[in-house]
């Protein structure tokens, strides 16, 4: 069955390009490992950027489905304005906004915890992104500060993931593996369903058009049948034995309208034929094959990714 993500889980974002290139491994190997997967997702990537420090709890949370990392701030130490140091910060981690950080170094000012900061601008706006500009008093090491800010501070902040899914109606706490190996199995399933649908409704088609087909080729013997019956009922028997034609045949024939059934429409009809002959013989060599359903799962997961993928934001 499929996957539904249950209210406990808390699972980092992720960059699309590296799990569908980790999906599309395990298509193609299925035995592969964690260390294997993880050379194409080597971690989370957050939509606001940042440094994930402590890379031990990522691959706890790979493993087993729980782990705790830490985020930082994207910063740099620099002249904030003639002759005044200061620090800039670009990127904050995860669900951490620019007012929470300036609150509590507030705070801390207030209460004489922190000590060497004379301002804090938030000069964030829609064209540059985030941008917060704390400065630093003269006589006082900006780094050291930052290495304060860090500790007391939402500029470095803990991600605990914990990937609780539900699996056939089961709450599994799941690995990086399991994962993927639970996702790719649902799209096998969605593609093999998919392709069993429209193969169907392709043979209807089909066995519609041999009908009118049938009856093109004879057309002056079709309606002098149809003429010579006294309802519709016996010109349908009658059709079905003088051409050797199926119930639905028959009924799709006496519903043609005259015009289809010119010269023209044999011509039309046979290339429909030959292209439903086609399509039919392509969804039938992937209901066959499990390595060909694997490989249309695998380019149209490519597909995604090619449209919709980003370069990664959290540096590792």
């Amino acid at each position: 069955g499929g996957i539904a993500v249950g209210m406990a889980t808390n699972m980092a974002p992720h960059n699309l390009v590296e799990v569908i290139a980790a999906a599309r491994h395990l298509i193609k190997k299925p035995e592969a490992t964690l260390d294997d997967l993880m050379r194409f997702v080597p971690g989370p990537d957050l939509p606001t950027g940042g440094k994930i420090v402590g890379l031990d709890g990522i691959r706890d949370a790979y493993e087993s489905g729980r782990g705790t990392f830490r985020i930082r701030a994207t910063v740099k130490v620099t002249d904030v304005r003639p002759r005044k140091r200061g620090i800039v910060v670009t990127e904050l981690p995860y669900g951490v906004g620019p007012e929470k950080v300036i609150g509590k170094i507030k705070d801390l000012v207030q209460s004489r915890k922190l000590q060497g900061i004379s301002d804090v601008r938030d000069l964030t706006d829609r064209e540059h992104g985030l941008h917060l500009v704390i400065e630093v008093k003269n006589g006082f090491n900006a780094e050291a500060i930052l290495d304060q800010l860090y500790k007391l501070t939402p500029m470095e902040d803990t991600f605990g993931v914990n990937n609780v899914a539900l699996v056939d109606g089961q709450p599994l706490t799941l690995g990086l593996k399991e994962m993927l190996a639970v996702y790719v199995d649902h799209r096998l399933l969605v593609v093999r369903r998919r392709s069993e649908f429209r193969r169907t409704k392709r043979e209807q088609q089909l066995h519609l058009v041999q009908g009118r087909l049938v009856a093109i080729v004879d057309i002056d013997e079709v309606i002098a049948v149809i003429r010579s019956s006294d309802d519709t009922a016996a010109a349908r028997t009658r059709l079905m034995e003088v051409f050797d034609l199926s119930e639905i045949q028959a009924n799709d024939i006496l519903e043609l309208p005259l015009r289809r059934l010119t010269k023209f429409s044999r011509i039309e009809l046979e290339k429909e034929r030959d292209e439903l002959t086609r399509e039919i013989a392509e969804l039938t060599a992937i209901l066959d094959s499990d390595q060909l359903l694997r490989t249309v799962v695998s380019d149209e997961l490519a597909d995604v990714a090619k449209k919709f993928g980003t370069p990664r934001r959290t540096v590792l």
